[in-house]
């Protein structure tokens, strides 16, 4: 259980999109590279069936994901780190 409340957790952090969120929750539960890759190929082909308009949205809003995932990345870290050091 605690592994889906850190993917719940982690992708309330990086969007607010209700699409990405369903899309990255499914996308982290999944448990092989190749059921990610068909989820993958599976969203950007329906991206690609939006008219051009929604296209841009929805990629600047991956963008924009992409860019808070350093971030995030630094903040998990230093959980982690603070974890194992209380471990200790």
């Amino acid at each position: 259980m605690k592994k889906y409340n850190n993917i719940y957790n982690l992708v309330n952090r990086l969007t607010d999109d209700p699409g990405f969120r369903a899309f990255f929750t499914a996308y982290l539960i999944a448990e092989t590279e190749a059921e990610r890759e068909i989820l993958s190929d599976r969203f950007w082909r329906e991206v690609d069936l939006q008219n051009l308009a929604d296209q841009q949205l929805i990629r600047a809003e991956f963008t924009r994901c992409f860019l808070k995932l350093p971030g995030l990345v630094a903040d998990l870290y230093a959980r982690a780190a603070a974890n194992t050091a209380t471990a200790a």
